[in-house]
């Protein structure tokens, strides 16, 4: 079928081509005249056609058939709204919101090198909050990138593409049908590179790929497309933001750094965590981690390399089971009538609470 302006696809007509890619196009689309369903909020719309052509691969199908799976489910103002999906025996296709706005991609393009530090933070928080918005409703997106995220004016980020994305309470047709490492090269977590999905934490790793080349200009690991080159990041840290930028603070160097951690476990387990350092850097605790001026040695990656080869990683909890395990332990704080002895009580006790509770969240209330 040739898909051209003007073609009528089910209740839809088809309007201008709005971008042409290697596993789809999307074109801006409308109701049919008379169509629209009774009660539907009117808004602007794309076709999102993939390519199935002859020398096109499995995936492209394949992530279709997951969108057309997870969209649906999805809800809230960091997602486009879900309209409409093709009948997969004859002609495949999504229809979603129109989003407006630039993509991250274009914003990083558009200043051509490193960003202002504030910039950086502010858009990565951005990107965070989204993220952990689609970690509460138990789904990893797992191909986050610069190009899949579009800016809002009122500075909130939009997440596209779900075609590599699951759902923890969904069937996994990635996994399934394809049995190999999937995402863009550049971005992948670690354990993505060893077959490992559904892990919030490998969002947050992108995340982290994505403000290390804001604050830096460049790509952390570069864009391998070998197994091998893949693989480093099982052992590797990239180097230092600071190697690349001595004027990096270290609170900024701490939080990159910690969201590229080889290990899950060593990074931040929620990206809201993430989001309320990238917004209150004064209450950031720096490790030796941000005050670091020498990359990591020879030896440290190759002990880490040892024990790399053969790893199987441990499936994660769900992605909002593991969000609400990091609690926020609140404490109210008497401001009248208190004596030295009872605050010192106090203060014990609330450092016993948050001994009990590793990565908790402080908050005191008066």
């Amino acid at each position: 079928m040739d898909i051209e302006e003007g073609l009528v696809i089910d209740d839809f007509v088809l309007g201008p081509r709005l971008y042409a890619g290697a596993m789809a196009r999307v074109h801006e689309v409308n109701w049919v005249e008379g169509k629209a369903p009774a009660g539907v909020a009117r808004f602007p719309m794309v076709m999102k056609i993939p390519r199935m052509t002859r020398n096109d691969g499995a995936e492209n199908l394949v992530g279709y058939e997951v969108e057309m799976q997870i969209m649906p489910a999805l809800q809230g103002r960091h997602v486009p709204r879900f309209v409409a999906a093709g009948d997969l025996s004859q002609l495949p296709y999504l229809v979603m919101e129109r989003i407006e706005g630039q993509t991250l991609e274009h914003l990083m393009e558009a200043v051509d090198g490193p960003m202002p530090f504030a910039d950086a933070a502010r858009l990565g928080a951005a990107l965070a909050k989204a993220v952990h918005s689609l970690h509460m409703q138990n789904v990893c997106h797992m191909d986050l990138k610069p190009a899949n995220v579009l800016m809002q004016t009122d500075g909130r980020a939009v997440l596209l593409d779900f075609g590599l994305s699951c759902h923890a309470h969904m069937p996994d047709l990635l996994a399934e049908e394809l049995r190999k490492a999937v995402g863009s090269p550049a971005w992948m977590a670690p354990e993505q590179v060893v077959g490992v999905r559904g892990d919030a934490r490998s969002d947050v790793f992108a995340v982290g790929v994505i403000l290390y080349e804001m604050v830096t200009g460049k790509l952390p690991f570069g864009a391998p497309q070998t197994a091998g080159g893949l693989r480093q990041r099982l052992w590797m840290d990239p180097r230092l933001p600071r190697q690349l930028r001595p004027d990096v603070p270290d609170w900024l160097q701490e939080v990159v750094l910690r969201c590229l951690e080889p290990e899950a476990a060593d990074r931040y387990a929620s990206a809201a965590q993430l989001a309320f350092d990238l917004t209150h850097p004064d209450q950031v605790k720096v490790t030796e981690r941000g005050k670091r001026e020498v990359g990591t040695g020879f030896w440290v990656h190759f002990r880490r390399w040892i024990r790399a080869a053969g790893r199987e990683y441990t499936p994660s909890p769900l992605p909002k089971q593991l969000t609400e395990n990091v609690p926020i332990v609140m404490v109210g704080v008497p401001h009248q009538d208190v004596s030295d002895e009872a605050l010192d009580n106090l203060r014990d006790a609330v450092a016993r609470s948050l001994g009990l509770r590793p990565g908790a969240r402080l908050s005191c209330v008066t």
